[in-house]
């Protein structure tokens, strides 16, 4: 009876000891946030980098008065896409892009799995660098008055930002279609072409070996009720 209540106690502490161990290597702590270039500046050890330190992105760090921007244009780095973002996993890096658009729909299809989990955060801060596109109206047009309040209008009727909500949501339906397709596309031909045997690992072991566990408790037990029934009689 002691034997089957220490194996029992046994393989209970074991599976509480592999539950909670995956639970803290997988849930790790969040460090707080950050939204905007003073936040970047306040943190130590930190550094950052751009894929392109050009055109009115260059004019608006080097001509900013703000201390942050300037501490943020003078120790700029270089750096591509893919490494910028393998940086950002390895912590204290941050990557600058001077395209909100093109690098919502990077992390949304590239680094965003099937459950909608990122690792990568995006500062909730926007910040302008030129007034925009412009239209180039002849002076005294008798429809400029009218375009301009159409203009104003949608505007402040919020439909520029919904259409461009839109368009990105569209756009990134499509890719992560697409992207599907092809992966299970590749996943089939792998599973036909490929003739090698699947590797048992801990997880498909895992009921044999409670299955053997509790086999060997049940054997104890009748083993003590044997002996005990051989002893009484």
């Amino acid at each position: 009876m002691l034997v089957g209540l220490w194996l029992v106690g046994s393989l209970v502490i074991a599976l509480s000891y592999r539950t909670s161990l995956i639970s803290h290597l997988v849930v790790q702590g969040k460090s707080p946030e950050i939204n905007s270039v003073e936040d970047l500046m306040e943190r130590d050890g930190w550094s950052w980098g751009t894929p392109d330190m050009t055109g009115a992105f260059k004019i608006f760090l080097s001509t900013n008065p703000d201390p942050a921007m300037q501490k943020l244009h003078s120790q700029m780095q270089i750096k591509s896409v893919e490494e910028g973002m393998r940086l950002i996993l390895g912590g204290n890096f941050a990557f600058v892009h001077s395209n909100y658009l093109n690098m919502e729909i990077l992390v949304s299809t590239r680094y965003t799995d099937r459950s909608g989990y990122t690792p990568y955060h995006a500062s909730t801060t926007k910040y302008r660098l030129f007034s925009g596109n412009s239209f180039a109206i002849r002076p005294g047009a008798p429809f400029f008055q009218r375009f301009r309040l159409t203009r104003q209008r949608m505007l402040e009727a919020g439909l520029l930002s919904f259409w461009t909500d839109a368009v990105m949501n569209t756009h990134k339906t499509r890719v992560r279609l697409e992207q599907r397709s092809k992966e299970q596309s590749e996943e089939f031909s792998t599973i036909v072409q490929s003739k090698r045997q699947v590797v048992l690992g801990v997880e498909q072991l895992l009921g044999a070996f409670v299955i053997l566990v509790l086999g060997s408790i049940v054997a104890c037990l009748s083993l003590i009720v044997e002996v005990f029934g051989i002893f009484n009689g």
